[in-house]
Protein backbone atom coordinates (compact mmCIF):
# COMPACT_ATOMS: atom_id res chain seq x y z
CA UNK A 1 0.00 0.00 0.00
CA UNK A 2 1.04 3.63 -0.58
CA UNK A 3 2.39 5.47 2.33
CA UNK A 4 0.10 8.29 1.57
CA UNK A 5 -2.94 6.37 2.20
CA UNK A 6 -4.15 5.87 -1.30
CA UNK A 7 -3.92 2.75 -3.78
CA UNK A 8 -4.39 1.60 -7.19
CA UNK A 9 -7.84 0.76 -6.51
CA UNK A 10 -8.55 4.52 -5.60
CA UNK A 11 -6.70 6.24 -8.43
CA UNK A 12 -8.55 3.94 -10.90
CA UNK A 13 -12.01 5.02 -9.04
CA UNK A 14 -10.54 8.89 -9.50
CA UNK A 15 -9.36 8.23 -12.74
CA UNK A 16 -13.15 7.49 -13.90
CA UNK A 17 -15.00 10.03 -11.52
CA UNK A 18 -12.83 12.73 -13.47
CA UNK A 19 -13.35 10.94 -17.17
CA UNK A 20 -17.17 10.88 -16.50
CA UNK A 21 -17.20 14.53 -15.84
CA UNK A 22 -15.52 14.94 -19.04
CA UNK A 23 -11.97 15.99 -17.51
CA UNK A 24 -8.69 14.81 -18.58
CA UNK A 25 -7.41 12.52 -15.35
CA UNK A 26 -3.68 15.16 -14.53
CA UNK A 27 -2.09 13.94 -11.57
CA UNK A 28 -2.80 17.03 -10.11
CA UNK A 29 -6.67 16.04 -10.89
CA UNK A 30 -6.64 12.98 -9.52
CA UNK A 31 -4.44 13.91 -6.11
CA UNK A 32 -7.50 16.78 -6.14
CA UNK A 33 -9.91 14.25 -6.24
CA UNK A 34 -8.49 12.03 -3.72
CA UNK A 35 -8.47 14.55 -1.34
CA UNK A 36 -5.19 15.96 -1.38
CA UNK A 37 -3.45 12.56 -0.44
CA UNK A 38 -0.93 10.82 -2.03
CA UNK A 39 2.32 11.44 -3.54
CA UNK A 40 2.11 12.79 -6.83
CA UNK A 41 4.78 9.81 -8.22
CA UNK A 42 2.50 7.31 -6.59
CA UNK A 43 0.15 8.73 -8.46
CA UNK A 44 1.86 8.79 -11.77
CA UNK A 45 2.95 5.09 -11.39
CA UNK A 46 -0.57 3.82 -11.29
CA UNK A 47 -2.13 5.98 -13.82
CA UNK A 48 0.57 4.66 -15.98
CA UNK A 49 -0.27 1.16 -15.12
CA UNK A 50 -4.08 1.95 -15.68
CA UNK A 51 -3.61 3.46 -19.44
CA UNK A 52 -1.34 0.46 -20.14
CA UNK A 53 -4.07 -1.93 -19.21
CA UNK A 54 -6.74 0.62 -20.89
CA UNK A 55 -4.39 0.11 -23.92
CA UNK A 56 -4.28 -3.44 -23.31
CA UNK A 57 -8.03 -3.98 -23.42
CA UNK A 58 -8.15 -2.28 -26.89
CA UNK A 59 -5.27 -4.50 -28.42
CA UNK A 60 -6.09 -6.69 -31.33
CA UNK A 61 -8.97 -10.06 -30.63
CA UNK A 62 -6.35 -12.52 -30.84
CA UNK A 63 -4.16 -11.44 -28.11
CA UNK A 64 -7.35 -10.50 -25.32
CA UNK A 65 -8.16 -13.53 -23.67
CA UNK A 66 -3.95 -13.14 -22.42
CA UNK A 67 -4.68 -9.75 -21.15
CA UNK A 68 -7.99 -9.80 -19.69
CA UNK A 69 -6.40 -13.09 -17.91
CA UNK A 70 -3.39 -11.35 -16.63
CA UNK A 71 -5.41 -8.07 -15.86
CA UNK A 72 -7.96 -9.95 -13.64
CA UNK A 73 -5.42 -11.99 -12.01
CA UNK A 74 -3.53 -8.27 -11.10
CA UNK A 75 -6.58 -7.31 -9.77
CA UNK A 76 -7.86 -9.77 -7.90
CA UNK A 77 -4.29 -10.74 -6.10
CA UNK A 78 -4.19 -7.15 -5.70
CA UNK A 79 -7.15 -7.05 -3.44
CA UNK A 80 -6.47 -9.64 -1.97
CA UNK A 81 -2.79 -8.28 -0.71
CA UNK A 82 -4.94 -5.26 0.60
CA UNK A 83 -7.37 -7.22 2.48
CA UNK A 84 -4.96 -9.17 4.38
CA UNK A 85 -3.06 -6.15 5.18
CA UNK A 86 -5.78 -4.47 5.99
CA UNK A 87 -6.92 -7.09 8.35
CA UNK A 88 -3.33 -7.87 9.76
CA UNK A 89 -3.14 -4.09 10.60
CA UNK A 90 -6.46 -4.54 11.93
CA UNK A 91 -5.78 -7.26 13.90
CA UNK A 92 -2.14 -5.84 14.89
CA UNK A 93 -3.77 -2.54 16.06
CA UNK A 94 -6.12 -4.80 18.50
CA UNK A 95 -3.69 -6.48 19.96
CA UNK A 96 -2.25 -3.54 20.46
CA UNK A 97 -5.13 -1.69 22.71
CA UNK A 98 -5.92 -5.62 24.30
CA UNK A 99 -2.61 -5.19 25.78
CA UNK A 100 -2.59 -1.31 26.60
CA UNK A 101 -6.41 -1.86 28.19
CA UNK A 102 -5.01 -4.59 30.52
CA UNK A 103 -2.01 -2.67 31.54
CA UNK A 104 -4.21 0.48 32.21
CA UNK A 105 -6.58 -1.60 34.22
CA UNK A 106 -4.27 -3.11 36.24
CA UNK A 107 -2.79 0.34 37.06
CA UNK A 108 -6.20 1.80 37.86
CA UNK A 109 -7.05 -1.20 39.77
CA UNK A 110 -4.12 -1.29 41.58
CA UNK A 111 -4.08 2.53 42.58
CA UNK A 112 -7.85 2.03 44.04
CA UNK A 113 -6.37 -1.01 45.71
CA UNK A 114 -4.07 1.42 47.44
CA UNK A 115 -6.68 4.64 47.96
CA UNK A 116 -8.84 1.71 49.65
CA UNK A 117 -6.33 0.65 52.33
CA UNK A 118 -5.44 3.91 53.43
CA UNK A 119 -8.66 4.65 53.25
CA UNK A 120 -9.62 1.47 55.73
CA UNK A 121 -6.75 2.82 57.76
CA UNK A 122 -8.23 6.41 58.42
CA UNK A 123 -11.74 5.40 59.24
CA UNK A 124 -11.80 5.00 62.73
CA UNK A 125 -10.26 8.56 63.16
CA UNK A 126 -12.76 10.73 60.54
CA UNK A 127 -16.65 10.03 59.30
CA UNK A 128 -15.56 12.14 56.22
CA UNK A 129 -12.70 9.71 55.39
CA UNK A 130 -15.51 6.75 55.62
CA UNK A 131 -17.32 8.62 52.94
CA UNK A 132 -14.79 9.35 50.79
CA UNK A 133 -13.97 5.51 50.92
CA UNK A 134 -17.73 4.89 49.80
CA UNK A 135 -17.09 7.17 46.81
CA UNK A 136 -14.11 5.62 46.09
CA UNK A 137 -15.87 1.81 45.90
CA UNK A 138 -18.68 3.04 43.53
CA UNK A 139 -15.79 4.59 41.12
CA UNK A 140 -14.75 0.81 41.41
CA UNK A 141 -17.94 -0.13 40.70
CA UNK A 142 -18.38 1.39 37.76
CA UNK A 143 -14.43 1.65 36.38
CA UNK A 144 -15.52 -2.10 36.83
CA UNK A 145 -18.47 -1.93 34.64
CA UNK A 146 -16.79 0.21 32.19
CA UNK A 147 -14.20 -2.37 31.91
CA UNK A 148 -16.80 -5.16 31.48
CA UNK A 149 -18.01 -2.44 28.38
CA UNK A 150 -14.26 -2.10 26.92
CA UNK A 151 -14.33 -6.05 27.39
CA UNK A 152 -17.64 -6.48 25.30
CA UNK A 153 -16.41 -4.14 23.01
CA UNK A 154 -13.34 -5.93 22.31
CA UNK A 155 -15.36 -9.47 21.15
CA UNK A 156 -17.17 -7.16 19.26
CA UNK A 157 -13.78 -6.30 17.15
CA UNK A 158 -12.87 -9.89 17.29
CA UNK A 159 -15.92 -11.05 15.58
CA UNK A 160 -15.64 -8.30 13.21
CA UNK A 161 -12.67 -9.32 12.72
CA UNK A 162 -13.71 -13.04 11.76
CA UNK A 163 -16.45 -11.53 9.51
CA UNK A 164 -13.93 -9.90 7.79
CA UNK A 165 -11.67 -13.01 7.31
CA UNK A 166 -15.02 -14.43 6.23
CA UNK A 167 -15.40 -11.54 3.19
CA UNK A 168 -11.67 -12.20 2.10
CA UNK A 169 -12.56 -16.02 1.82
CA UNK A 170 -15.70 -14.94 0.23
CA UNK A 171 -13.55 -13.00 -2.74
CA UNK A 172 -10.71 -15.80 -3.29
CA UNK A 173 -14.07 -17.56 -4.00
CA UNK A 174 -15.12 -15.05 -6.42
CA UNK A 175 -11.67 -14.94 -7.44
CA UNK A 176 -11.59 -18.92 -8.21
CA UNK A 177 -14.80 -18.22 -9.72
CA UNK A 178 -13.60 -15.63 -12.12
CA UNK A 179 -10.41 -17.66 -13.00
CA UNK A 180 -13.43 -20.87 -13.77
CA UNK A 181 -15.17 -18.51 -15.87
CA UNK A 182 -12.35 -17.14 -18.02
CA UNK A 183 -11.08 -20.81 -18.99
CA UNK A 184 -14.53 -21.81 -19.54
CA UNK A 185 -14.69 -18.25 -21.44
CA UNK A 186 -11.30 -19.86 -23.97
CA UNK A 187 -13.72 -22.68 -24.56
CA UNK A 188 -16.70 -20.81 -25.90
CA UNK A 189 -17.48 -19.44 -29.74
CA UNK A 190 -16.49 -15.76 -30.26
CA UNK A 191 -19.70 -14.31 -30.24
CA UNK A 192 -19.93 -15.11 -26.46
CA UNK A 193 -16.65 -13.11 -25.94
CA UNK A 194 -18.83 -10.28 -25.20
CA UNK A 195 -21.16 -11.47 -22.78
CA UNK A 196 -18.93 -13.26 -20.53
CA UNK A 197 -16.75 -9.32 -20.99
CA UNK A 198 -19.95 -8.00 -19.84
CA UNK A 199 -20.26 -10.26 -16.83
CA UNK A 200 -16.64 -9.85 -15.71
CA UNK A 201 -17.34 -6.12 -15.73
CA UNK A 202 -20.20 -6.73 -12.95
CA UNK A 203 -18.24 -9.05 -10.83
CA UNK A 204 -15.41 -6.60 -10.71
CA UNK A 205 -17.76 -3.56 -10.45
CA UNK A 206 -19.18 -5.73 -7.26
CA UNK A 207 -15.63 -6.64 -6.15
CA UNK A 208 -14.90 -2.13 -5.58
CA UNK A 209 -18.27 -1.91 -4.41
CA UNK A 210 -17.39 -4.52 -1.85
CA UNK A 211 -14.33 -2.93 -1.23
CA UNK A 212 -15.32 0.74 -0.90
CA UNK A 213 -18.08 -0.69 1.85
CA UNK A 214 -15.06 -2.38 3.80
CA UNK A 215 -12.93 0.49 3.90
CA UNK A 216 -15.97 2.82 5.09
CA UNK A 217 -16.81 0.19 7.91
CA UNK A 218 -12.71 0.43 9.01
CA UNK A 219 -13.38 4.21 8.68
CA UNK A 220 -16.56 3.95 11.05
CA UNK A 221 -14.35 1.19 13.15
CA UNK A 222 -11.43 3.73 13.67
CA UNK A 223 -14.37 6.07 14.98
CA UNK A 224 -15.49 3.93 17.42
CA UNK A 225 -11.95 3.46 18.93
CA UNK A 226 -11.08 7.06 18.72
CA UNK A 227 -14.41 7.86 20.79
CA UNK A 228 -13.37 4.76 23.57
CA UNK A 229 -9.46 6.36 23.77
CA UNK A 230 -11.50 9.83 24.91
CA UNK A 231 -13.88 8.00 27.13
CA UNK A 232 -10.97 6.26 28.70
CA UNK A 233 -9.04 9.08 28.82
CA UNK A 234 -11.97 11.07 31.06
CA UNK A 235 -12.13 8.35 33.33
CA UNK A 236 -8.61 8.37 33.87
CA UNK A 237 -8.39 12.11 34.62
CA UNK A 238 -11.47 11.65 37.11
CA UNK A 239 -9.74 8.71 39.08
CA UNK A 240 -6.64 10.99 39.34
CA UNK A 241 -8.42 14.21 40.61
CA UNK A 242 -10.23 11.94 43.07
CA UNK A 243 -6.63 10.45 43.87
CA UNK A 244 -5.55 14.08 44.15
CA UNK A 245 -8.40 15.16 46.78
CA UNK A 246 -7.53 12.11 48.94
CA UNK A 247 -3.90 12.95 48.56
CA UNK A 248 -4.73 16.55 49.50
CA UNK A 249 -7.19 14.86 53.01
CA UNK A 250 -4.37 12.78 54.14
CA UNK A 251 -2.22 15.62 53.89
CA UNK A 252 -4.73 18.02 55.94
CA UNK A 253 -5.07 14.45 58.24
CA UNK A 254 -1.46 14.12 58.62
CA UNK A 255 -0.97 17.86 59.54
CA UNK A 256 -3.53 17.92 62.22
CA UNK A 257 -2.29 14.89 63.66
CA UNK A 258 0.71 16.97 64.14
CA UNK A 259 -0.55 19.37 65.79
CA UNK A 260 -2.39 17.70 68.08
CA UNK A 261 0.89 15.82 68.91
CA UNK A 262 2.31 19.05 69.45
CA UNK A 263 -0.13 20.66 71.40
CA UNK A 264 0.07 17.31 74.02
CA UNK A 265 3.97 17.77 74.07
CA UNK A 266 3.32 21.08 75.40
CA UNK A 267 0.73 20.56 77.50
CA UNK A 268 2.89 17.63 78.82
CA UNK A 269 5.50 19.96 79.41
CA UNK A 270 3.63 22.93 81.01
CA UNK A 271 2.56 20.32 83.25
CA UNK A 272 6.04 19.46 84.47
CA UNK A 273 6.97 22.89 84.50
CA UNK A 274 4.28 23.86 86.99
CA UNK A 275 5.46 20.52 89.09
CA UNK A 276 8.82 22.37 89.18
CA UNK A 277 7.43 25.25 89.85
CA UNK A 278 6.04 23.63 93.08
CA UNK A 279 8.53 22.09 93.70
CA UNK A 280 10.34 25.29 93.83
CA UNK A 281 7.91 27.55 95.67
CA UNK A 282 6.74 24.92 98.48
CA UNK A 283 10.09 26.10 100.46
CA UNK A 284 8.81 30.24 100.29
CA UNK A 285 5.30 28.90 101.19
CA UNK A 286 6.33 27.36 104.20
CA UNK A 287 8.70 30.29 105.23
CA UNK A 288 5.59 32.61 104.67
CA UNK A 289 3.71 30.67 106.77
CA UNK A 290 6.29 30.67 109.69
CA UNK A 291 6.72 34.26 108.82
CA UNK A 292 2.77 34.86 109.71
CA UNK A 293 3.16 32.49 112.64
CA UNK A 294 5.70 34.71 114.05
CA UNK A 295 3.74 37.85 113.33
CA UNK A 296 1.16 36.26 114.93
CA UNK A 297 2.96 35.42 118.10
CA UNK A 298 4.68 39.17 118.06
CA UNK A 299 1.62 40.91 118.04
CA UNK A 300 -0.09 38.63 120.58
CA UNK A 301 3.02 39.82 122.87
CA UNK A 302 3.10 43.30 121.79
CA UNK A 303 -0.55 43.25 122.97
CA UNK A 304 0.14 41.58 126.48
CA UNK A 305 2.52 44.63 126.58
CA UNK A 306 0.50 46.93 125.90
CA UNK A 307 -2.14 45.04 128.63
CA UNK A 308 0.52 45.31 131.05
CA UNK A 309 1.45 48.83 130.24
CA UNK A 310 -2.02 50.09 130.36
CA UNK A 311 -2.35 47.89 134.37
CA UNK A 312 0.99 50.01 135.03
CA UNK A 313 0.11 53.75 134.22
CA UNK A 314 -2.34 54.08 137.10
CA UNK A 315 -0.33 53.65 139.43
CA UNK A 316 2.22 55.81 137.88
Amino acid sequence: MARGGINKALVHAARDALLERGLHPSIDLVRVELGNTGSKSTIQRYLKELNSIEAASHAPLGTLNEKLTTLVSSLAEELKQEAREAVAEEQEQLEQQQVSYAKEHAQIREQLEQALTTITHLASELEQQRQCERGLRELLQSSEGERQQLRQLVAGQQQLLEERAQQLQSLEDKHRHAREGLEHYRQEQLNQRGQELRRHDEQTNQLRQELRSMQNVLLAKQEELVQVYREQERLLNEHRALHAELRQKNQTLYETQQAHDALVTSRQQLQTDHAVLRERVRPYLLRHREDRRQLRELARQNETLQTLLRQLAPSA
